[in-house]
């Protein structure tokens, strides 16, 4: 079974977290703490971003599209649906095809997506739509499908999911963009991987053209005995960040770099780890600040993958996915 690696680096939020309180030396890092935390600060907002609603009509909905179960099964959508568009009927609370409604994909199906009244669609108030399209046709993956989600006028999310299964084992990759309601884009491609052993794999490439802002990296995890590590790298406009941390038998060690020059040590037990300075010095909170966010959005990975596969899970039965 596929997991998350996600205890990786909740761990490593969690040590880091502990030296929030160390004071340190008078001179400034060559490092603009206020600027990087606008870059994670302008991710998070991206991810907040109205589109997500259009995701999660597709979650809901998508039994409606009259795909086949479990993996393995690309085309997903069948001939009868493609085409089609859903709209909600309250009366019978559920999703229904509108035989008069145009714009479909001719290879996949359309959900109509509402403003919601105590979570419940109101069909008298449209916002947009999320397609569903199958690009399985002829393929030797699994799933080959591209979700689209128009909201307010506006192509806020556009991302393909790729995913294989063998003998428990199994990969995702998604890779698209999705854009904030203040037009700022992100633009990812992400792929989590399997063994059905227990060992799993996540290599991810993240960035924001708009503030010249890249992240790339990978994590590494068991699960049976929650060794791991985490090697990122991270572009603010002039500015780098490199971290490669492990955590092995009970053990933490590793480094961060700032500019490709050291900036922290990390050693010790990995409940209780130490992260000093090269010179021994303890960390300024600057950089336990820039540190955080830097952990904090390996969680947003996570978080991302998640997100985006979640409909496609709920839709063909990715259960060996998440």
């Amino acid at each position: 079974m596929l997991r998350s690696t996600r205890s990786i680096p909740l761990a490593l939020a969690v040590a880091l977290a502990a030296c929030d309180t160390a004071a340190g030396p008078e001179a400034a890092d060559p490092f603009d703490a206020q600027s990087v935390s606008a870059d994670y600060a302008a991710v998070e907002a991206i991810l907040s971003t109205a589109a997500w609603d259009g995701l999660s009509v597709l979650s809901r909905a998508g039994a409606s599209a009259g795909p086949s179960a479990g993996p393995a099964a690309a085309p997903i959508i069948s001939d009868a649906s493609r085409g089609s568009t859903y709209v909600y009927d309250a009366d019978s609370a559920d999703w229904v095809v509108d035989p008069d409604r145009e714009g479909a994909p001719a290879d996949g199906v359309r959900f109509i997506v509402y403003d919601e009244v105590a979570g419940v669609p109101d069909p008298s108030s449209e916002r947009g739509w999320a397609d569903l399209i199958d690009e399985g046709d002829g393929s030797a993956e699994d799933v080959a499908l591209r979700l689209r989600v128009q909201v307010d006028g506006r192509l806020a999310m556009d991302y393909q999911v790729r995913a294989d299964e063998e003998a428990g084992a199994g990969r995702v990759e998604v890779m698209g963009f999705v854009e904030g309601d203040d037009g700022e884009r992100l633009d990812f491609d992400v792929a989590l991987e399997g063994d059905g052993q227990g060992s799993n794999a996540l290599d991810f490439d993240l960035s924001v053209e708009s503030r010249d802002f890249a992240v790339e990296g990978s994590a590494m995890g068991d699960d049976a005995t929650d060794d791991g590590s985490v090697r990122l790298a991270a572009r603010h406009r002039l500015h780098g960040l490199d971290l490669d941390l492990e955590s092995k038998n009970g053990s933490m060690s590793g480094f961060i770099n700032l500019d490709s020059r050291p900036f922290v040590q990390v050693s010790g037990s990995s409940a209780d780890p130490e992260f000093t300075r090269p010179d021994g010095t303890p960390l300024r909170p600057i950089g336990v600040i820039a540190l955080l966010h830097v952990v904090d959005f390996v969680e947003d990975v996570f978080d991302l993958v998640e997100d985006v596969v979640d409909p496609v899970g709920d839709i063909v039965g990715l259960g060996w996915a998440l």
